[in-house]
């Protein structure tokens, strides 16, 4: 796919780690259709505009469908990553001492003020990994004005309650995973508010097990015709490579599913 000029505003929101900025970017369609999209990032990783980051990508395809595409980046004391410097020495240098408290509400922030901005509307709400979570926790716990459910579809992407042991057990000792056990309430998946939920799962998630994201959506207090588990064949966990390759096609083959 080509890269197109995406008709976007910039906001900045008050954050509790680093620079304390959250970055929100709302890209507009060119026929808009009413729906918004609100996109969340996983651990330790980047939604914005950048060259060949995928929620840029997801949002040129969602604002070509007609939505409106909300991007969400957290806090951090480094947007980048400096040459030599290797990730788990960046991840240290970014978010070290940030908790998953903060960046839930950090998240939580920007999408009131996103509902603010949109009229209050029902928006899609879409997480990839722990961000999935996060997504979760907030058609839990925010409602619109007069009490109807903020989120109209919660769209979850690579999210399981657990992971395969020897990920869990590294991935617990890194910032703002380090602290996620402690603060998740077992019964948030009860209270989650929303009228559809979908789950994507690439077929070779390194990091979640299959049984964990069925676990995840099941937990969730809605029919069961509410759900859909979508696996997606070939995939890994970011759901950006096919078969080891890097091929967004399958940011396409979940938009389309979701147009369906």
């Amino acid at each position: 796919m080509t890269e197109i000029a995406l008709n976007h505003e910039d906001i900045a929101l008050k954050g509790f780690h680093g620079d304390r900025e959250v970055r929100v970017c709302r890209c507009l369609a060119p026929c808009a259709n009413g729906v918004d999209v609100v996109l969340l990032h996983g651990v330790h990783s980047f939604a914005n505009l950048s060259p060949r980051n995928k929620f840029r990508f997801l949002a040129e395809l969602l604002t070509e469908k007609g939505f409106t595409a909300w991007l969400v980046e957290t806090s951090r004391a480094s947007r980048r990553i400096e040459e030599g410097e290797d990730q788990r020495q960046w991840v240290d240098t970014a978010f070290g001492g940030k908790t998953f408290i903060q960046e839930q509400s950090e998240v939580f922030d920007a999408i009131t003020e996103i509902l603010k901005i949109n009229g209050g509307k029902p928006i899609w709400l879409w997480g990839f990994s722990l961000g999935g979570i996060i997504a979760a926790a907030s058609a839990a716990h925010i409602t619109l004005s007069d009490c109807r459910p903020a989120v109209d579809r919660l769209i979850v992407s690579g999210t399981g309650l657990w992971a395969y042991h020897q990920v869990e057990e590294d991935m617990l000792k890194m910032p703002i995973l380090s602290t996620l056990r402690a603060s998740l309430s077992p019964k948030m998946l009860e209270a989650v508010r929303a009228n559809e939920v979908i789950s994507f799962r690439g077929e070779y998630d390194e990091v979640f097990p299959e049984e964990s994201c069925m676990e995840f959506i099941r937990g969730m207090n809605l029919p069961e015709e509410k759900k859909s588990f979508v696996p997606i064949a070939g995939a890994d966990h970011s759901l950006r490579h096919r078969n080891n390759k890097i091929d967004l096609s399958i940011m396409k083959e979940m938009v389309d599913f979701l147009l369906k």
